[in-house]
């Protein structure tokens, strides 16, 4: 009798003290779920791009890194076998011959997945952008340009320059083309978009003394973006889109 009677104390007191504290076992309503459901989705909307671009923008900065070192390693190799490139037996002249004459020491030390003839064999040269948007066509450079597949996938083009390889002094600058042997382009994904100079095109100079990436004098988001790759390898990162 005396639990009985507990029980029903027990019973009478905590459904008044539920009441009175507005505690329910009925879990959330609708409206509650529908609310945390927008606050969410508003969230994500906010924040998803900006780890996206994150993720992006830190790929991009390795694989031109990556880049970078492969054409370093690949000059270091080929002198060791052939000495100097000063002294490799290329023309010197901006032709198809002088491009391949300088491949050929080169092709040894990089890893690839595609040797090409020309560009039409691996990467769509037309429509490409400068940094800031605007649309710009190749012209006939790249007649004399020879292109490869990395074993990565990436796309990357050698372009030899005019009887300029000679060794005057390292701090002459890259942003312009003196003492330079060889011109690289880099796109990190091929024919894949944006197809855009700073973002996923990128380019290096071969000179007697090292490689360099092209000066970052026009890095910027309103500009052509052919520096980009050096403000990279400086800063390690691509604040210059923000």
């Amino acid at each position: 009798m005396t639990v009985f009677i507990f029980q029903i104390c027990y019973t009478k007191n905590m459904g008044k003290f539920w009441h009175k504290y507005k505690i329910y076992k009925n879990g959330f309503t609708l409206a509650e779920v529908l609310i945390t459901l927008v606050i969410v989705g508003v969230v994500a909307a906010l924040t998803i791009p900006t780890v996206i671009n994150t993720y992006v923008e830190s790929s991009t900065v390795s694989k031109v890194k990556k880049a970078y070192s492969t054409l370093v390693q690949a000059k270091k190799l080929a002198e060791a076998q052939n000495g100097n490139i000063m002294v490799w037996n290329f023309d010197g002249g901006r032709t198809v011959q002088s491009g391949l004459q300088i491949w050929g020491y080169l092709k040894p030390h990089i890893s690839l997945a595609k040797d090409c003839d020309s560009s039409a064999d691996c990467y769509q040269i037309e429509n490409t952008k400068y940094l800031k948007g605007d649309v710009y066509k190749t012209g006939s450079g790249y007649s004399y340009t020879h292109w490869f597949v990395l074993a990565d996938g990436s796309v990357m083009w050698l372009t030899p320059q005019d009887g300029k390889c000679e060794a005057a002094s390292p701090s002459v600058s890259s942003a312009v083309y003196t003492d330079v042997c060889a011109a690289f382009g880099y796109d990190i994904n091929g024919n894949k978009p944006p197809n855009t100079n700073g973002k996923d095109k990128f380019y290096f100079v071969m000179r007697p003394y090292g490689v360099y990436p092209l000066e970052h004098y026009d890095c910027r988001k309103d500009m052509d973006g052919w520096g980009c790759a050096a403000y990279i390898i400086k800063y390690g990162n691509m604040n210059y889109l923000h």
